[in-house]
């Protein structure tokens, strides 16, 4: 009865086991209870592609040789024709018996016995797409499994749900309900590492998670897609995508159009309206195509009402709009525009809704306006919508709007590290607008771009010289403004001065060499001159005042610069540099775990610098080879779009990793990647490149001058004015064997700041003094800063300190504590979080859906409204997983975060 899974080519199967993936309990949950005698079936319930069916085939699977597998299907031509699926087993019935459901039952059982009798196996009938069962059909299955003649393996839509009959026998205690859950991120990852292999840059997983919204049926469709048109490719052995998804490719537009195929014709008109127009009032939408459609669509949870006081629709997948609105001809798409703008009173309100209309006019060939054109440009580009940005603002016909519009022009570029183009758009520009809102157009994007393409503040500021002889100019055109034009080119000349010389992270080195001490004229200014603060501070080895007064740069600039859309993601790279280089962990991770949480363009422009961060931190940490892995995959990405100019630091720090391990292949290319790279624009970065540079070598032998050459680096000036830079060249020498640098890092120790100088400054003081057992609270003081390197070598300092003193259970203790951290070092990432998987191993099913929604933020009363049983039943649930886990309460359970 069972042919179809020996049809199952390669491909279909890969696909199986993506689908499977996450599912492993589910599927041993849905065996145990059809082979137990407890439940009479088990119903499998989740949305539209989340797995039903390759779920429900594998369960067949494992049960073959104890079953007797008979297929049913249910189909929405027959939902309201009783016992209409049923007509395969029942063609013998006389017409006139036909709705008589005991003539019915008897025929179908008489049909099941043979099947039985054939196989000599219990029964199982097989029930896919339950919910398009008529509720006849669905009574005949209950009394079939409630007289224990069969068993029922049900699959079902979430909505509209399982037939009334079917749902009982759940409220009865007497099947066994599976709810599918969305994948989770790391499950998207591992369905990436199966079907791509294991180098797939994290941001990878986590845009398509977030496009596919845990459905393996879309993601699988997005990845065939991205990687057919060229979205996901391999690059040096890594997979990254170079653009944005596109969300309208074969694979995709295949799924929507089987959707399609099952709705009416009204619901097909309000799914084309809101993909056209998301997010569009629910008013005008029910106006247009009337109150039921939309009512069936939001049930089968195909469109969504955004919770408002005037409540909107878009749809429930948002990657269904690309495919839908490709689908639509335009000359449909025009009609339908045309319609729903005779019922609109004002234009929309939201910036989502604003660049629809847009778009949805452009792809129309309809006119729109300059200005409307010009903000949605604006938009797009801050969004990282590079094509719509561009497209709007090429469409502007006002030449002094034009100015603004080639600006953001010049910004996509950027996005993309094209800067010598961007350069081009914005000099042509540069001090030569009719009115000072013009002048000032694009002067901030010009300044970054200069200082990308590596020219020194001075230069740059001399250059800028000529926005000031243009104020003057307009000022003495308009005397009736010249104070306010004056002020306006003033301020902004100083705001570039501020923000060119903290890129390059220069500062003045005079009388206590204090960051430009005049008044900030402005937020960005202020914001500018707090960054070069936090970079000079760090440069003397003071990483918590660093971080604060980076902290302080971020909060006081605030969000929703135009210009400088990239202001947020500057300020955090220097607050993730003082974290880092103080070792607080938790602190760098919570700012990194900032910018990945931002939409999935923003993702593909500066995750190369989020990846490159955390390969930097494994790298301190002592894990080298996660580092080298980490910072080759930032490498790849930083190809692509490198705003922060981070590319040079990445290699350095990727060839220092790969001579730690000892992979002179991966070391060279490494090292000629930095090599040919522009190098950082910051100079603090450039100089820790150097360092790492210089410590690669040492590491890959045959380098004797390193030692000397990294005390050079620390101190640039010859004096103790740049105390940060001397510990993080000391702190290599150390882990080299210079036993001399000891004494230097315990000269600075009292004038540095953060758990990982502490450390480390511990380390030399048992360095210097070369007792075992100082070796031995070093080594703890190490672990406790997740210095696993250092660890490691004071515990094998205090072992051959005890192994000279005999004292060999010391010893032994040594090694082992050296061994623990040896093993950290070289653990794979991700082994902590499998061991709280491991713990939630001890609960039951039961306790496990109670748990998750505790981590969720759930209060007893919502996890029992959500699964359907008492208060007194989740505390005692939540109570008994206390237990089991070893925690006193909620804030204990894995996956709750800590405050």
């Amino acid at each position: 009865m069972d042919s179809s899974r020996n049809r199952a080519t390669a491909p279909e199967a890969a696909e199986e086991s993506n689908a499977l993936t996450g599912r492993t309990e589910d599927l041993g949950s849905a065996v145990e209870a059809i082979k137990g005698n407890t439940h009479v079936a088990v119903l499998l319930l989740g949305d539209s592609g989340i797995g039903k069916s390759t779920l429900l085939e594998s369960v067949v699977a494992h049960l073959r040789a104890d079953v007797t597998p008979v297929r049913i299907h249910g189909s929405p031509s027959l939902t309201n024709v009783p016992y209409g699926v049923l007509g395969p087993f029942i063609v013998g019935l006389p017409v006139q018996e036909a709705t008589s459901q005991l003539a019915v039952l008897r025929t179908f059982w008489s049909r099941l016995e043979e099947e039985r009798r054939a196989t000599g196996n219990p029964l199982l009938l097989i029930v896919d797409d339950a919910h398009d069962l008529d509720e006849a059909t669905a009574g005949i299955l209950v009394e079939l499994a409630a007289a224990g003649w069969a068993k029922l393996l049900v699959a079902s839509a979430t909505r509209p749900g399982l037939p009334e009959p079917l749902l009982q026998l759940w409220f009865e205690g007497i099947a066994q309900r599976i709810d599918l859950r969305p994948l989770t991120q790391r499950q998207t990852g591992d369905i990436l590492a199966r079907a791509l292999g294991p180098q797939v840059l994290p941001n990878v997983a986590e845009i398509l998670w977030e496009a596919s919204e845990g459905n393996p049926l879309l993601l699988n469709g997005l990845i065939d897609d991205a990687k057919s048109d060229g979205t996901l490719l391999q690059r040096n052995g890594v997979w990254l995508l170079t653009r944005p998804l596109n969300s309208h490719g074969d694979r995709l537009s295949d799924v929507v159009r089987r959707q399609l195929l099952r709705r009416t014709p009204e619901e097909r008109q309000t799914l084309n309206l809101v993909a056209l127009a998301e997010p569009v009032s629910r008013e005008l939408i029910e106006t247009m195509v009337g109150e039921d459609p939309v009512a069936v669509l939001i049930e089968h949870e195909l469109i969504r009402v955004t919770p408002s006081p005037h409540p909107q629709l878009r749809l429930w997948h948002s990657i269904y709009g690309d495919t839908l609105r490709n689908l639509i001809s335009p000359a449909r798409s025009l009609q339908l525009r045309q319609s729903l703008l005779r019922l609109m009173d004002s234009e929309p309100t939201s910036a989502e809704g604003l660049l629809r209309q847009v778009s949805w006019s452009m792809e129309c060939g309809a006119e729109v306006d300059d200005r409307q054109l010009l903000r949605a440009a604006v938009l797009a580009s801050r969004l990282h919508q590079d094509d719509l940005a561009r497209q709007a603002a090429a469409l502007v016909k006002d030449p002094d709007l034009q100015v603004v519009a080639r600006s953001v022009t010049a910004r996509t570029l950027f996005n993309t590290s094209d800067y010598a183009a961007a350069r081009d758009i914005l000099e042509a520009d540069f001090a030569q607008g009719l009115s000072v809102a013009v002048l000032l157009t694009g002067t901030l994007m010009w300044a970054a771009v200069q200082a990308a393409l590596g020219h020194p503040p001075a230069e740059i500021m001399a250059r800028a010289g000529a926005l000031l002889a243009a104020g003057e100019r307009l000022a003495a055109e308009h005397p009736e403004d010249a104070g306010g034009i004056l002020a306006a080119t003033r301020e902004r000349y100083a705001t570039m001065h501020a923000m060119v010389f903290a890129l390059a992270g220069e500062y003045s080195e005079d009388a206590g060499g204090a960051a430009d001490p005049g008044p900030s004229g402005n937020v960005l200014e202020g914001a500018f001159k707090l960054a070069l603060e936090s970079e000079r501070l760090l440069v003397q080895g003071k990483a918590v005042q660093a971080f604060a007064a980076a902290s302080q740069a971020l909060e006081s600039a605030g969000a929703g610069h135009e210009e400088l859309y990239f202001l947020a993601e500057f300020l955090v790279a220097r607050a993730a540099a003082a974290a880092i280089h103080g070792g607080d962990w938790k602190a760098a991770d919570t700012l990194l775990a900032g910018v990945t949480a931002g939409p999935g363009p923003n993702l593909i422009s500066f995750g190369g610098g989020v990846h490159a961060a955390h390969g930097i931190i494994l790298l301190y940490q002592g894990k080298a080879a996660q580092a080298m892995t980490t910072l080759s995959a930032a490498l790849e990405s930083l190809r692509l779009a490198d705003p922060q100019q981070l590319f040079a630091l990445t290699a350095a720090m990727a060839f220092a990793a790969a001579a730690e391990v000892g992979a002179k292949d991966k070391a060279a290319a490494f090292l000629a990647e930095y090599e040919a790279a522009p190098r950082a624009v910051s100079r603090y970065l450039r100089v820790l490149s150097e360092m790492e540079v210089v410590y690669g070598k040492a590491r890959l032998g045959n380098y004797p001058g390193a030692v000397d050459e990294l005390r050079a680096l620390g101190r640039p000036h010859g004096d103790g004015s740049t105390a940060g830079l001397e510990f993080d060249s000391l702190a290599l020498c150390l882990a080299l064997g210079d036993r001399e640098a000891a004494a230097r890092l315990l000269e600075l120790r009292p004038g540095l700041e953060g758990p990982r100088a502490a450390a480390i400054c511990h380390y030399a003081a048992a360095v210097s003094t070369d007792e075992a057992a100082d070796h031995l609270e070093a080594g703890k003081a190490c672990e406790d800063a997740e210095l696993w390197g250092f660890a490691a070598l004071a515990y094998d300092a205090a072992a051959n300190g005890y192994r000279s003193a005999g004292d060999t259970l010391r010893e032994r203790m040594a090694l082992s504590q050296r061994k623990r951290c040896l093993d950290r070092a070289d653990s794979v990432a991700g082994q902590e979080e499998d061991a709280a998987t491991d713990a939630l191993g001890l609960l039951t099913r039961r306790e496990r859906d109670i748990v998750a929604l505790a981590v969720r933020g759930l209060s007893d009363r919502q996890i029992a409204a959500e699964l359907q049983v008492s208060i007194r039943t989740v505390e005692g649930h939540l109570y008994r997983s206390y237990a089991k886990l070893n925690v006193k309460g909620r804030d204990q359970l894995p996956g709750v975060p800590t405050s």
